[in-house]
C-alpha cells in the first residue's frame, strides 16, 4: 500500500507546485531556456512524441505529457521556447483571455507589435535576448510564448 501512496503523493505535490508556476521570459517552471531535452523527457511527467522535427534534426517541438497546455521547442536538444495555451499567467498576472488594453496598462511602452504579425504583441527583456510573445485573437490573449527572442520570430519556433 505504501508503494502505491508515495508515487501518488509525489504526483499531487508536483501538481500543486505547478499551479504556482508563472510564465517568465525564461520559460515556465522547469521548462526553462537552457533545460535539456533528455532531462525534461524523463521528469515532470515526460514529453509526448515530438510533434515536429526539422529536417536537420536540430529543432524539435514536443508537448508535456503531464501539462498538456505546455509545448516546448528545443534547438539542439536545449529548450529555446515554451508555448502556453492555458492554465498559467505571467509574473505580471497576464492570463489567456485578458484584453490587449491590460498588456498596455501593465507593460506600457515595452509592448510592441511584431513587425510582420499584427496579432503578436512582444515584450522583450532589457538585453533583448529573451522575450514574451502574446498571441492575440479578437483583441484578447489567446496564447503566451516565452523564451529566446529569435525563436519567437516564427510561428513554429525554429530559427
Amino acid at each position: 500500500m505504501k508503494r502505491l501512496l508515495l508515487p501518488l503523493a509525489l504526483m499531487l505535490a508536483g501538481s500543486a507546485h505547478a499551479a504556482s508556476w508563472q510564465i517568465k521570459p525564461e520559460g515556465l517552471g522547469p521548462y526553462k531556456v537552457g533545460a535539456r531535452y533528455e532531462n525534461l523527457g524523463t521528469t515532470f511527467g515526460g514529453l509526448e512524441a515530438d510533434k515536429m522535427i526539422s529536417d536537420d534534426k536540430n529543432c524539435r517541438v514536443a508537448r508535456s505529457k503531464r501539462y498538456p497546455t505546455v509545448e516546448v521547442t528545443f534547438v539542439r536538444k536545449v529548450v529555446a521556447r515554451v508555448d502556453v495555451s492555458g492554465g498559467y499567467g505571467t509574473e505580471r498576472n497576464i492570463k489567456i483571455g485578458d484584453p490587449a488594453s491590460k498588456l498596455v496598462r501593465v507593460y506600457g511602452d515595452a509592448v510592441r507589435p511584431h513587425p510582420q504579425h499584427e496579432d503578436w504583441l512582444m515584450v522583450e527583456t532589457g538585453d533583448r535576448e529573451l522575450a514574451i510573445r502574446y498571441m492575440m485573437n479578437d483583441g484578447k490573449v489567446a496564447a503566451i510564448h516565452a523564451g529566446k527572442r529569435l525563436q519567437l520570430q516564427t510561428l513554429e519556433g525554429c530559427k
